[in-house]
């Protein structure tokens, strides 16, 4: 699916982090937020963050679109975070455990989340958990996990 312009094509944050959003969502059935968002903040929910890394050596032509023989970076490394954060006031600590469970399956390299359907843009191409931290703040639980990964604009995802 071709971008409709160059500007689509590079909102890689937003792209990604709704993407995870919604298949988090369903795998947890608890709230999950991006990293810009207007809502009111409340437990037990997921937040979600994107942020782009190095594009990778060499760049190599566009492959699709109006100027399929242009040299761009096409490769990018990122890093993906979810955290998870309840709140023991209420009960919520037993589900702690749960949600980091749930989340660590959503985010497997096999899990069939991030597909054309989610990323009509990219492809996923290497998805690596690379670690946590677990922290907590008055009756709070915090655990913020990341992955390490490395995505690539796909041929045909680039605009007429």
């Amino acid at each position: 699916m071709a971008a409709p312009d160059l500007e689509s094509l590079y909102k890689f944050e937003s792209e990604f982090e709704i993407a995870a959003v919604a298949f988090l969502n369903t795998a947890t059935g608890i709230t999950v937020n991006r990293t810009i968002q207007t809502t009111d903040l409340e437990t037990p929910r997921i937040e979600v963050r994107f942020e782009l890394g190095a594009a990778q050596d060499p760049p190599t032509m566009r492959g699709g679109g109006a100027s399929p023989t242009a040299i761009d970076y096409r490769a990018y490394d990122a890093m993906f975070s979810a955290d998870i954060l309840t709140d023991n006031a209420v009960g919520q600590a037993a589900n702690h455990f749960v949600y980091r469970a749930t989340v660590r399956v959503a985010m497997m390299r096999s899990a069939d989340n991030w597909k054309a359907s989610n990323l009509p843009y990219y492809d996923l191409k290497y998805l690596r958990p690379s670690g946590e931290n677990y922290s907590t703040d008055g009756d709070f639980n915090l655990t913020e996990m990341s992955w390490e990964l490395i995505f690539e604009i796909r041929d045909d995802a680039w605009p007429a």
